[in-house]
């Protein structure tokens, strides 16, 4: 076995491999990758990826960024995602059960190796549903990442099955919901963009709202010219909404095998009485079954406050409305490692307080 860094010799058959394993979805390919190392330059991400190979094939991939975080004023190096979770290793197909638990163990065991000569203090991991071993009709399934020493930080996330009928779907929305859409059907409509009629005009009014939207521009070019990239390589779809021949809000949907997250999402504030976010996933929604797409992944799930995880109530109501828009609520198993027991402690005790606060 050998285990070789990722560089970018290695990019096409790490996505190749990516294509062929069950384990991997977008998030495991050099795009989003990419995409994330230029998101949020104040963080100094730097890849440590790598593979394990046996010289004539990749058996295991690992996706995985250092980067620099701040807590109570002082720095601590991380392996993350943009200041969030990471993606969870993927292996090959062809490994049993007993080869799979063993290319992860001298897996995760060089992570740790690489955390120590990095001086990170923490990695936290997620698992993606939409990977195909997720098998979302089956789930829950079990965190397999506590096998190898992590903690269990997971939530939930909602999923529309696509494999179901249109009517079903729509049936299974709430009713307030339902009639929000009909409502807004009657005066907005959608166009959706693809690899066959992107354009960069079109692409430019969706970064333009994005930035009025938000107030400020809140990332580099460089993710918008990456993620244009996509649409054009058939990983992502763009669409928008339209009232009397304008564009008032978009939402950027990643495409990959059978499943299609929901990404980046703007609207127009001067057309707020629209449910613009409700009629467009819907009309995704049925854009996405007719080309055959299994899932559609619309976004976390968060009730309330936990001792890892802290939603504002905006965000909790968002979790609300997506609700209502029906599917499944599936686990999101994540999970997280500290190096450091100082790190611990005062990650642990900022999290103690901080709910303690709300008692």
């Amino acid at each position: 076995m050998e285990i070789v860094s990722l560089s970018r010799d290695h990019w096409e058959k790490w996505n190749q491999f990516c294509i062929q394993s069950d384990d991997a979805w977008f998030w495991h390919t050099t795009w989003w990758l990419e995409y994330t190392l230029e998101h949020k330059p104040e963080l100094l991400g730097s890849s440590k990826s790598f593979f394990i190979t046996d010289g004539s094939r990749i058996l295991a991939i690992c996706p995985l960024i250092v980067e620099a975080h701040e807590n109570q004023g002082v720095g601590h190096k991380e392996f993350s995602y943009s200041g969030s979770y990471g993606i969870a290793p993927a292996t090959s197909n062809e490994l049993s059960g007993k080869g799979r638990r063993k290319i992860l163990r001298l897996l995760f065991d060089h992570i740790d190796s690489l955390a120590v000569n990095n001086h990170v203090e923490r990695i936290s991991l997620r698992c993606s549903p939409l990977s195909p071993s997720y098998s979302i009709a089956s789930a829950p399934q079990s965190n397999w990442l506590m096998r190898y020493n992590l903690m269990d930080v997971s939530l939930n996330t909602q999923v529309i099955d696509l494999d179901d009928d249109l009517a079903n779907i729509w049936r299974s929305m709430r009713r307030d919901t339902r009639k929000q859409i009909d409502n807004a059907s009657r005066d907005l409509t959608v166009q959706i963009f693809n690899n066959e009629n992107i354009t960069l005009n079109i692409f430019e009014k969706y970064r333009e709202l994005h930035c009025l939207a938000a107030g400020r521009v809140t990332r580099p070019e460089s993710t918008f010219e990456i993620m244009y990239s996509w649409i054009q390589m058939g990983l992502a779809i763009l669409a928008g909404a339209i009232l009397e021949g304008q564009y008032v809000g978009f939402f950027f949907v990643t495409t990959y095998k059978s499943g299609a997250y929901n990404g980046s999402s703007c609207r127009d504030s001067n057309y707020r009485k629209f449910p613009i976010g409700h009629f467009l996933r819907w009309e995704i929604a049925q854009w996405l079954k007719a080309q055959d797409f299994k899932y559609y992944e619309i976004g976390i799930q968060q009730y309330n406050w936990l001792l890892h995880d802290f939603p504002s109530q905006r965000e909790i109501n968002i979790s609300e409305a997506k609700r209502g828009l029906g599917g499944l609520t599936i686990p999101l198993f994540q999970a997280e490692k500290y190096y450091s027991k100082d790190y611990f402690r005062q990650i642990l005790q900022n999290r103690v307080d901080r709910y303690a606060s709300k008692l």
